[in-house]
This record gives structure tokens, C-alpha cells and sequence, in this order.
């Protein structure tokens, strides 16, 4: 069982004012780049003092749980993709977050940490009117690097890059900001397939650049939810982990981790690195 006092630890003090275990484990863990706001590590973004460390959703659930087990992280920004092949070629990585479970190789893989549920977006004045995945089909469309791997419910019947139907409607972006900004840019006429946690993050963060008060429609069309785990080398490490993660579930502290992220729910702790966005932008 944790003990009582790093639990009592992580649910009373702010993300902001819990403290590193001075002589916990330091575990090296790979984290997918690009993903906020689960994670951010891309400087997108200016943070108020006491939250320079607060590197997303997902980062902080992992985070969170490994202080109870009296460890520290070092996280790891990767490109998704890259994740389970690190791990398994290089040693100093312990584990990797927001991968998808298989039963084939020999990590040992967690409880999952986030369930997603992705939606279709566009602007109300397309009159798009999508109530199902088929609908996808008229219109041009854009998501995540891999999304026709991850998607379900025919999805990647549409999209699959050598079997999908409409693939010369459709286009991949690396970067979630790329993402976000050409379907807020004058005239665009895309659908935009992505969660509601990243669509609102972009939302904010852009809207010094591009009119993003415009009316939108949200489809919600994909039943299932996309579960992510994080994979250990350690399978008691593994083991601890689910134990840790059940504590925050179980005494609120993993929901009040999404409520920190909201930028309507909690705006003040950071605010957009016009001068970062604007390079990153133009580099791509």
C-alpha cells in the first residue's frame, strides 16, 4: 500500500507546489511529442512561475502517480511513432507513455491513463451536418500523423494510406499546431479530426493569430475511445504503477489534473509564446 503521507501529499498541495522525492528513483521515461495539451514540451507556451515543469495531461498523471511510488522522472520528448522502439533499443529508458497496448512483444503495459474520444470539427458555415464517419467522405479532411492506425469505426476504410477510398482528401500533419492553425486560417474549408482537450488548447492558444470566435460545429461520430498505457521494461514497476494510478483516480486527484489543463477553467497559469508559435509556423 502507498504510504498515507505522499498520498495526503498529492491531494492537498496544487501541481504546482508538490516537490520532486529528494531520494526517490530517477526513471527516464519517453513521452510523444507534439500532443498538447497531454503533453508540451514545445515551448508553445509561457508559464507563470511555479508551473515551468508542467508539461501536459498526460505527463502529470504519470508524474503524479510516480511521486506516491517515492520516484522522479526525467521525461523524454519523442515523436509517437519512435516510442516503443526506443524503449526497446535503448537501456536508459524505464518506460514510455501514451502508446497503444500489444500483446506481442514483452513490455509490460499499465492500466490505461487516458482514455480519448476524438471528434470531427468544422466551421458552422460549411454546413457540413456529419452524423456519421461515412459522411467524412465529402469533404476534405485532416487529423494526426497515424490517426488511420489508431481511429476505429471505419476510419481507416476512408483513410488508410494504401487501402483508404479517399486518401486525396486527406492529409496527416506531424504537428499539432500545424494542425490547428491551417483550419483556423480565412477560407479553410476542412474538417478536423481531433479530441475536444486538444481542439480547446489550440483554440486559445492561436487566437491572436487567426479569428477563432467563429462558429463551429463538434460531430461527435467516433464511438470508441482510443486507450493509451504507458509500457515498463519492469513489470513490478508496472505493478506499482497501477496501484499509484488507482489512488488518484480513486481520490480526485486525476481529474483535477484535466480541470488544470482547461484553458476556460484554469487560464492563468500560462499564456501563448507569440514569438515561438510564429517560428515554429513559418519553419513548417
Amino acid at each position: 500500500m502507498i504510504k498515507l503521507v505522499a498520498l495526503i501529499l498529492a491531494l492537498q498541495l496544487p501541481l504546482s507546489a508538490i516537490a520532486d522525492n529528494k531520494d526517490g528513483k530517477l526513471l527516464t521515461i519517453g513521452f510523444g511529442a507534439g500532443k498538447a495539451p497531454f503533453t508540451m514540451f514545445d515551448k508553445q507556451m509561457i508559464r507563470a512561475e511555479g508551473h515551468e515543469k508542467h508539461y501536459g495531461i498526460e505527463y502529470s498523471i504519470v508524474r503524479q502517480a510516480m511521486l506516491l511510488m517515492h520516484h522522479n522522472i526525467k521525461p523524454k520528448s519523442i515523436p509517437p511513432r519512435e516510442l516503443k522502439k526506443s524503449i526497446k533499443k535503448f537501456r536508459n529508458i524505464d518506460a514510455v507513455s501514451g502508446v497503444s497496448r500489444s500483446f506481442k512483444d514483452k513490455l509490460y503495459y499499465s492500466r490505461p491513463i487516458l482514455e480519448n474520444t476524438y471528434v470531427a470539427v468544422s466551421r458552422s458555415s460549411l454546413g457540413s451536418k456529419i452524423n456519421s464517419v461515412s459522411n467524412l467522405s465529402s469533404f476534405r479532411v485532416s487529423a494526426r500523423t497515424g490517426s488511420y492506425a489508431t481511429i476505429r469505426d471505419g476510419y481507416a476504410k476512408l483513410y488508410h494510406p494504401k487501402k483508404g477510398t479517399h486518401t486525396n482528401r486527406y492529409k496527416e500533419y506531424d504537428s499539432n499546431l500545424n494542425q490547428h492553425a491551417d483550419f483556423w486560417k480565412a477560407g479553410s474549408e476542412v474538417v478536423m479530426i481531433t479530441t475536444k482537450e486538444s481542439f480547446n488548447h489550440y483554440r486559445a492558444l492561436l487566437e491572436g493569430k487567426y479569428d477563432t470566435s467563429v462558429d463551429i460545429d463538434v460531430a461527435e461520430i467516433f464511438p470508441t475511445k482510443i486507450r493509451l498505457y504507458v509500457a515498463f521494461k519492469d513489470r513490478k514497476l508496472k505493478n506499482e504503477f497501477n496501484s499509484a494510478l488507482e489512488d488518484l483516480k480513486f481520490e480526485g486527484v486525476y481529474s483535477r489534473i484535466f480541470t488544470h489543463y482547461d484553458p476556460e477553467l484554469s487560464p492563468d497559469f500560462r499564456r501563448p509564446n507569440d514569438a515561438e508559435i510564429s517560428r515554429q509556423l513559418e519553419q513548417d
